[in-house]
C-alpha cells in the first residue's frame, strides 16, 4: 500500500490502514469471483483502495457507517474488477491474431475459422457475452482441455463442454445474422 502515502494526515493513514486490514480478504474474494486469479484480484483491491485515496473518498467514508463503507468497498472493488477484467479481455482479444500464426496441423476450430477474416470474426467474438468468450478463448485460443476448464471454472467438465458447445452455436448464429456464415 505505497499509496497510503499520499494521505495528509496520521489520522487519515490509520483510517485507510485500519479500512484495508479490515476488508481486504472480503474485497480479495469478491475481486477474486470476477477475475478468477489471484495477481488480478489482489490488483483489484489495491486499485480500489488507490481510487479511494486519489479520490478522497476516505474522508466521506469517515462519515459513514460500517454496512455503508461495506457496501462503498464492495461496489468500488467490483468496479476495479471489471476495469482490469475488460483490459484483460482487450489484451486477448488483440493476441487472438498470434493463434492463427502458431505452426502445425490446424484443429478444426482452426480449419473452420479460418474461412472467415480475422476482423469479421473477432468483431463476431466481441458481441459473445462474457462468459461465452472467456470459455471460447480458454478453449480455442489457449487450446485448454474440457477438463482444465472445468478446473479453471470450478464446474463440471460435461457442463463446460456443453456450454462451450452453445458459445460456438451463439457464434455461429452472430455470424449467420451478419450474413458472414460460410458454414457447410
Amino acid at each position: 500500500m505505497f499509496f497510503i502515502m499520499t494521505v495528509n494526515t496520521p489520522e487519515d493513514e490509520d483510517f485507510i490502514t485500519v479500512l484495508y486490514s479490515k476488508y481486504e480478504k472480503m474485497m480479495f474474494r469478491i475481486a477474486y469471483n470476477i477475475l478468477r486469479n489471484d495477481t488480478d484480484a489482489e490488483d483489484a483491491v489495491h486499485d480500489a483502495f488507490y481510487n479511494i485515496i486519489i479520490r478522497d473518498g476516505y474522508s466521506k467514508l469517515k462519515r459513514l457507517k460500517d454496512t455503508e463503507i461495506k457496501a462503498y468497498l464492495i461496489v468500488t472493488v467490483k468496479n476495479a474488477s471489471k476495469c482490469i477484467y475488460d483490459k484483460r479481455r482487450d489484451k486477448s482479444a488483440e493476441n487472438i491474431d498470434d493463434f492463427y500464426s502458431i505452426e502445425g496441423d490446424p484443429s478444426a476450430e482452426e480449419i473452420m475459422f479460418s474461412r472467415y477474416k480475422t476482423e469479421e470474426l473477432l468483431n463476431a467474438i466481441h458481441k459473445l457475452a462474457p462468459d461465452d468468450y472467456e470459455l471460447l478463448y480458454l478453449s480455442v485460443v489457449m487450446g485448454l482441455s474440457g477438463k482444465e476448464i472445468s478446473d479453471r471454472l470450478g464446474a463440471g467438465t460435461g457442463a463446460v463442454r456443453q456450454r462451450i458447445y452453445k458459445a460456438k452455436k451463439r457464434l455461429k448464429t452472430i455470424l449467420e445474422k451478419e450474413d458472414i456464415w460460410r458454414g457447410s
